[in-house]
């Protein structure tokens, strides 16, 4: 039985006693409970738990969605959506959904550990269940860390006795305490998961994929100790003076990863960078650079590429995520030169440019196969984005609506077919999305998307020891993998290194992997990068009279601003109301 078959079961039930039950009701065994007997007794059974408690973690894959079809990224720099409802650019906690009290997952597996020592099977499987169930206590943990910071450490499975609750009440412990109690829990993890897994338990966790979620769990406390600031008598925050220790864990769990010599960066491709770093994202295997992954089938597909659809290709949907200009700029020229878009020439004069795609020339290989822009060749066609038309006039006439027609031509529609008018679901940045979609199948429906997700891979743990080790002023150290990313990319390789550099090759790398979010939470850079930002647009206009494209850059065509707050670097605790012994966080 594969794990990623998500089955649910009950590990223990209730029957309730009613006076009006007949004679022998209570003898029968209910169909729709299962005994602990039933489940500790058997194998299968015990699997199909572990395989519930895999699939009930909170891993934010790209498939995540928040409010109203919106994705994490839409709260970074990196994209925007297309349309102007049902998305906050401001968080407002607690009413959002990057809410995760995960209390309720930590007592299955709290359970799920006191219950294992009695199974009636092998040693061997034991060890490796607990281990699991150590794995992914941490993982859930970590979510709760990273929202909330210190939060109630419970390592039992709590029991509701004798009417009295206040025994379930357990207050907030520190924020050092927490990330500590993961390290601790991953640890054990450690100890008892295998090197490897093959064959239908490729999706099961293994002590790299342990080492993987310690490497990205301390670097993320060793910020917050350098960064942040300590409040509330350290229930959020971590005193600055542990910040090397943590970036030294998280620096040597990466580097157990990398001298194991099993995993190393995708790399089929050398003739063709950007298909290579496409299809490392929708290669269905867990290949070389995949440590840890959640995997969908037909029975448990997504709607990723629904959402996300360019116009011309989508069902219904589509264009939900526009990648912004700031994020296609941050790729640089593959000599190393900034990556800023020339749309004129050094006397301010707008260059005519013969196809819509030769202003992207040299650029990083990593933006070909991460984002879709104008004339980008795409399954069985071409996209094709305009703001308008420039008349022979030398007049600009924009498009308001995908049905608009130029005048002068009524064969031409002023926008292209894939944007970018005003209304509808256009793009609103003159850029759509390509990472993790679908090459091949046109107009896949909703709930059918079965592209798995990286959870972990080498891209990033070669980019946490590369931060980590200049963050512990060893930049010698930190060159050589920095470079080993950028080799991969085809891009000219650094010959020194900063941290400004290393929150570059992030920016770019992991652009989309809902991992930018937390880098601009840890880093507490959030709240410059996002004070009431108009994020840019490409804007590329048809020469009507030469067959040529000029572009523009300019605010997206939303107009829509973002801001962080200060106060949500943390995300205020939930249901403080009912549980006095819990402390609210700052600002709520």
């Amino acid at each position: 039985m594969m794990i990623r078959k998500f089955i649910y079961l009950a590990a223990t039930g209730l029957c309730l006693t009613l006076s009006a039950c007949m004679d022998g009701f209570l003898d029968r065994k209910p169909m729709d409970i299962i005994s602990d007997a039933d489940v500790w007794g058997n194998e299968s059974a015990i699997l199909a738990y572990v395989a519930g408690m895999y699939d009930r973690v909170q891993m934010e894959p790209h498939a995540w969605e928040t409010a109203e079809v919106g994705f994490q990224t839409h709260y970074t720099d990196e994209s925007l959506r297309c349309y102007s409802w049902g998305i906050r650019y401001t968080p407002t906690f607690p009413d959002n959904d990057f809410a995760s009290w995960e209390y309720s997952k930590v007592r299955t597996i709290n359970e799920f550990i006191e219950k294992i020592a009695d199974a009636a099977i092998s040693q061997s499987s034991k060890d490796r269940y607990l281990a699991e169930a150590y794995f992914l206590r941490a993982f859930n943990y970590f979510v709760m860390a990273k929202r909330y910071g210190g939060v109630p450490l419970i390592e039992d499975a709590q029991k509701y006795e004798n009417g009295n609750i206040d025994n379930l009440k357990v207050p907030r412990s520190t924020e050092e305490e927490t990330w500590n109690f993961i390290a601790e829990d991953l640890d054990r993890a450690i100890a008892g998961l295998p090197e490897a897994t093959t064959g239908s338990e490729q999706f099961r966790a293994t002590r790299y994929a342990a080492y993987a979620l310690k490497s990205r769990a301390m670097l993320y406390a060793a910020s917050i100790a350098r960064y942040g600031s300590v409040q509330l008598d350290g229930l959020v925050g971590i005193p600055a003076d542990r910040a090397n220790g943590y970036f030294g864990l998280s620096l040597a769990a990466s580097e157990v990863i990398i001298n194991s010599g099993k995993y190393s960066l995708y790399d089929r491709d050398a003739n063709n960078r950007a298909a290579n770093f496409q299809n490392l994202f929708t290669d269905q295997t867990m290949h070389e650079e995949a440590i840890f992954g959640r995997a969908y089938s037909a029975d448990k597909a997504h709607s990723f590429d629904f959402y996300n659809a360019p116009q011309s290709f989508k069902v219904s949907y589509g264009n939900q995520i526009g990648p912004t200009l700031d994020l296609v700029e941050a790729f640089e020229y593959t000599d190393g030169r900034p990556g800023i878009l020339v749309t004129d020439d050094a006397d301010g004069n707008p260059i005519y440019y013969d196809s819509p795609e030769d202003i992207f020339e040299g650029k990083d290989p990593r933006f070909f196969g991460t984002v879709l822009y104008p004339n980008s060749p795409w399954q069985n066609g071409t996209i094709v984005i305009r703001r308008g038309i420039i008349g022979s006039d030398g007049v600009k006439v924009a498009a308001a609506a995908y049905s608009n027609v130029f005048s002068e031509d009524p064969s031409y529609t002023l926008a292209g077919k894939d944007g970018m008018p005003l209304g509808g679901d256009a793009t609103r940045t003159g850029f759509l999305l390509k990472k993790y979609l679908d090459p091949v199948n046109i107009r896949v429906p909703q709930n059918r998307s079965t592209t798995n997700f990286i959870v972990f891979r080498y891209g990033e743990t070669l980019l946490n020891y590369a931060e980590a080790a200049v963050e512990l002023n060893r930049p010698a150290d930190a060159m050589p993998r920095l470079n080993e990313v950028r080799n991969r990319a085809g891009i000219q390789p650094k010959t020194s290194v900063t941290m400004d550099d290393i929150r570059q090759e992030r920016r770019v790398e992991l652009a989309f992997e809902n991992l930018r979010y937390w880098d601009l939470v840890r880093w507490r850079t959030a709240t410059q990068v996002m004070n009431n930002t108009v994020f840019r647009a490409l804007l590329p206009w048809l020469d009507y009279a030469t067959g040529k494209y000029v572009f523009e850059k300019g605010p997206n065509t939303l107009n829509s601003a973002k801001t962080f707050l200060d106060k949500n670097y943390y995300q205020p605790i939930p249901n403080v109301a009912q549980n006095e012994v819990l402390i609210q966080n700052p600002g709520f």
